[in-house]
Parts: structure tokens; C-alpha cells; sequence
């Protein structure tokens, strides 16, 4: 299974035992073949890291069992810088990302990924809106 993005309740979504649908307590966004390597040259760009210190933007919160799933918060810096950006910028930063090398060789289509990096800027923009809520990375293991 990907990855999937989840923005809800932090006491919801670390209360998750094995077995549960992730959907029922958050919002939902498959990341689909976009796995770790390929999010940390996103996580990269929008701080202004080296692609290994943007490793550290999704950290370990939560062992949901011991083989998985885990759950990682996506660090909160992130969240904010897609929160502020518009149509504009998202299509600029979605330009330098296709560049990695990471993201090249997926071969993802380019409104695949505009549209996916538009849901998870949406995303942020309610997180931006709603302090009760953060986002997560459910990770199957």
C-alpha cells in the first residue's frame, strides 16, 4: 500500500490501532508511487536543504505495531510554506521537483503530479486554518 497523508486530530490519528482505516478519523491523501526518497526533494526545495537533511521533516511519532503501519508527522515548517503558496508558485516549485532525480525516474505524468502536489498544498491550507489539526504520514512498513 502507499503512503498516505492524513491531516485530523492528533489524538485521533495517534490513537490508530492495526486494522484501522485510516480515513475514518482524517482526511486522506494517497501518495501513491511518490514514496520517501521521492518527498524529500520536496521537503528539500521548500526549506532549503540538502536532500539528506530534509529527512528529518517527517519524523517517527507513533509505532502503530511493531512491523508497521508507523506514523510519521510531517514537521509543521513544511505545512506552513505550502499553506502560503498560490496557483502560481505551486506550478513553479512542482518544475524544480520533476528535476530530481527521484521524481525522474518514476516517470509520473506532469498533471499527475501538479494535481497531487495541489491536494497536498490544499491540505496544509486547512491545517493552516484549523490549529486542532496536523499532518501525518501513515506508512504500511
Amino acid at each position: 500500500m502507499p503512503d498516505v497523508y492524513l491531516l485530523g486530530k492528533p489524538d485521533e490519528i495517534e490513537a490508530l490501532a492495526p486494522g484501522d482505516p485510516p480515513d475514518e478519523v482524517a482526511l486522506c491523501l494517497n501518495t501513491g508511487p511518490l514514496d520517501r526518497e521521492a518527498r524529500l526533494p520536496l521537503y528539500a526545495l521548500l526549506e532549503g536543504l540538502l536532500i539528506e537533511e530534509a529527512g528529518g521533516l517527517e519524523s517517527l511519532v507513533h509505532e502503530i505495531d511493531v512491523d508497521g503501519p508507523y506514523l510519521f508527522q510531517v514537521n509543521e515548517t513544511v505545512c506552513n510554506k505550502l499553506a502560503s503558496f498560490e496557483d502560481e508558485a505551486i506550478e513553479t516549485l512542482l518544475l524544480h521537483w520533476r528535476g530530481c532525480d527521484a521524481i525522474e525516474s518514476l516517470q509520473i505524468d506532469q498533471d499527475d503530479l501538479l494535481k497531487f502536489l495541489f491536494e497536498l498544498t490544499h491540505l496544509c491550507k486547512i491545517r493552516d486554518q484549523n490549529a486542532e489539526l496536523d499532518l501525518y504520514l501513515y506508512h504500511e512498513g
